[in-house]
């Protein structure tokens, strides 16, 4: 399984909203600041310890901005 980021466009809002730049997001959620742009462009698919670091650091639940998708072996 992993996780996606559901939709890069509102995630980017989301930030906006919060009074985040990608950068201080990026030290928010203690997450480097390439790894930070990857996922919130919807690059790179986050580990759950860091989706965790996110969605706490934005105050949000996982479902509003993640989804977790099967994938196929």
């Amino acid at each position: 399984m992993k996780i996606r980021l559901k939709d890069p466009e509102r995630f980017g809002e989301l930030l906006i909203r919060k009074g985040h730049s990608k950068r201080s997001f990026a030290e928010a959620s203690g997450i480097g600041q390439v790894t930070a742009l990857q996922i919130a462009n919807g690059d790179r698919n986050p580990s759950p310890r860091i989706a965790k670091r996110i969605t706490d650091a934005l105050e949000v639940e996982f479902d509003e901005i993640f989804v977790i998708e099967k994938t196929t072996c």
